[in-house]
């Protein structure tokens, strides 16, 4: 069996779909490295709607480095320090684990199940996530928006997936994630997807339920 999690909002707790559940990396920036934080938004992230002409979107789809896309905004936000820390400073920020999924993520491959992470990244973090986090300990394999080409609200992601690992369309892979229109996208591919809320949703899946009582 192979099961699939989303990173933000189901293996970090930071951003969630949910907004009353959000964490955000950047609360303190304005203290911490004298940034604007709205400036920072809008001008990396962009408006609501309109996300896909942002710097940040051209970042996870591959189309451009995130540092070299900060170093060209970073200076209209009042920031006058270096690209690398601020990227230190934004990982370790927003590197807040659920340690009750990483347990059960833990209990999965004690039990023979590949684990599998499917998100939407640029290249620096999700490197950053699989060596510094230590996801390579816990995963078989990470695979992010930058490095497939396309956002992950794209079907394009998920097909690219099922292409790599070769799943048939009886496997139908576990997959977590805290977005309903990504579940929607990923069911579409041919996976049992469920939206995830809490540990709960792991631990009480009908396919896995199973598994705890084992020895």
């Amino acid at each position: 069996m192979k099961v699939f999690f989303d990173v933000d909002g189901v293996l970090i707790d930071g951003w969630h779909a949910d907004v009353t559940r959000r964490k955000p990396w950047d609360a303190t920036i304005e203290a911490d490295l004298g940034v604007d934080r709205d400036a920072f938004q809008l001008l990396f992230f962009g408006t609501p709607g309109n996300r896909a002409a942002s710097p940040m979107f051209a970042c996870v789809t591959g189309h451009r480095d995130l540092k070299e896309a900060l170093a060209a905004v970073l200076p209209c936000t009042g920031y006058k320090g270096a690209v690398d820390d601020f990227v230190r400073y934004w990982f370790e920020k927003d590197s807040n684990i659920n340690p009750q999924v990483f347990d059960l993520v833990r209990e999965l491959r004690e039990r023979g199940v590949q684990t599998f992470v499917a998100t939407g990244q640029e290249h620096h973090r999700a490197t950053y996530l699989w060596n510094d986090l230590g996801f390579a300990n816990h995963f078989d394999r990470l695979f992010y928006s930058a490095e497939i080409g396309v956002p992950k609200k794209d079907p394009r992601f998920f097909e690219a997936i099922n292409r790599t690992l070769e799943i048939g369309p009886g496997e139908r892979p576990l997959f977590f994630d805290d977005q309903p229109e990504i579940v929607e996208l990923a069911s579409h591919a041919g996976w049992d997807a469920a939206t995830f809320t809490s540990a709960r949703n792991i631990r009480q899946h009908p396919r896995l339920r199973h598994l705890w009582s084992q020895a």
